[in-house]
């Protein structure tokens, strides 16, 4: 396997993103894995390393950049919970499409990697952003998962839902029937 850390040009800064992908027998399908709301941290490192085992180049952004260069929830500290849902509240289905195209532009530009067939997952907080981008690119987005996604219908202008019929990918959503 082979991987790295980047930084990822963006409108609004620069984007951590760790990038990993099999060695040979490229170019590779992208998988854009968007983090939970805990942060970018080794155990998702770890699941993007397993994801790319079976033959993707994954790349997992830190989505919390234009605050923060990095985070990661302390669990033990209240005040870490409180800023996680601040760093989130800043976060819209529109700044991390914009982003996604980032990440899109960036593999575009990467040998080892083919742009023109990328999937999407999101966790939790990040999987309405999941759909979204499946709705802004469809023309790339091959599939989108959001597995136990937030916020995936909602009363509002940009709620993943309202853009259906814009993703023309294969769609998984996974949620609980009790949470």
């Amino acid at each position: 396997m082979i991987e790295h850390n980047t930084e990822i040009k963006t409108a609004d800064g620069v984007m951590a993103t760790f990038i990993t992908h099999p060695e040979t027998n490229g170019p590779h399908p992208v998988i854009l894995f968007l983090m939970d709301a805990p942060g970018k941290r080794e155990e998702l490192h770890d699941m993007a390393r397993r994801i790319s085992a079976t033959g993707y180049y994954v790349m997992l952004p830190n989505l919390y950049y234009r605050d923060v260069p990095s985070f990661t929830v302390h669990r033990e500290d209240p005040g870490s919970r409180e800023y996680m849902f601040s760093l989130m509240a800043n976060l819209t289905n529109a700044l991390v499409s914009e982003d996604a195209r980032a990440m899109i532009d960036y593999a575009a530009s990467d040998s080892t990697a083919d742009a023109s067939r990328v999937g999407v997952t999101g966790y939790c907080m990040s999987g309405p952003f999941a759909l979204w981008i499946a709705a802004e690119f469809p023309e790339v987005v091959k599939s989108a998962a959001s597995i136990h996604g937030v916020r995936l219908a909602v009363d509002a202008e940009d709620s993943p839902h309202t853009r259906a019929a814009d993703m023309s990918g294969e769609i998984l959503v996974m949620s609980a029937e009790h949470d």
